[in-house]
């Protein structure tokens, strides 16, 4: 038997409960999303949308209107365009390449979603500077030591959450520059800004001493993340 993935799930969610939307957007910003570049997949020394022009294969709407086809898996393209999706593309990235029209998740499929520009762009509205991501292979991370008892205790009360399901805190340093910072990964089933609200007001008064705080916000699906777990 399938076994949904974190975006199928949080779709599901979302279209039960139009209420939990933020936990789709989220999972949306976070996915692994497969497309069909067309064409085909460009060389892999090329880099879509730098070496060479990046156009996606898509869909005419009920409506007459054209939509970037994305999936949640590769096989679901087969039904669409013969042959499974060649491309991977996080969530994130898709919406900042391709948000100036729309873009449509798993057509053909029994649940499924339009996302029009305007969707797309209060999405990254929302977000902010929150990425959903923490695939850096830059970035070295580790416990606090010593830890910070205050900033821990602040954000165990600003994240108490039903939908906020886990948070570890970490120390960063930037392999080739050496810049060193927190980072905060929090997994949830709400979205970026609400969650952005919460440490912006958990952290408010105290001295990082110039050092940046990177938020992460994934949803609540994967292994566990690095650092002192505060959730």
């Amino acid at each position: 038997m399938r076994q949904d993935n974190a975006l199928e799930v949080a779709l599901a969610t979302a279209l039960a409960d139009p209420a939990r939307q933020g936990g789709f957007e989220t999972a949306f910003l976070a996915a692994e999303l497969y497309v069909c570049p067309t064409g085909g997949a460009p060389a892999p020394h090329l880099i879509p949308g730098f070496d060479v022009p990046l156009r996606l294969d898509g869909v005419v709407l009920k409506s007459g209107q054209k939509a970037t086809a994305v999936f949640s898996r590769p096989e679901f393209a087969t039904p669409v365009f013969g042959e499974p999706a060649s491309m991977i593309m996080r969530g994130r990235h898709l919406l900042e390449g391709f948000s100036d029209g729309y873009v449509v998740l798993n057509p053909g499929q029994t649940q499924g979603l339009v996302l029009t520009p305007e969707d797309m762009s209060a999405i990254l509205v929302a977000a902010g500077d929150a990425q959903p991501f923490t695939d850096s292979a830059d970035v070295v991370l580790t416990n606090p030591d010593p830890e910070p008892h205050l900033l821990v205790a602040r954000l165990k009360i600003a994240l108490d959450d039903d939908a906020i399901k886990a948070a570890w805190l970490a120390r960063s340093a930037n392999r080739g520059t050496g810049v060193q910072g927190w980072r905060l990964e929090v997994r949830a089933d709400i979205d970026a800004a609400t969650v952005r609200e919460r440490v912006q007001a958990a952290v408010e008064g105290l001295d990082f001493g110039g050092e940046p705080l990177d938020l992460l916000v994934a949803p609540p699906i994967g292994a566990d993340g690095v650092g002192l777990k505060v959730i």
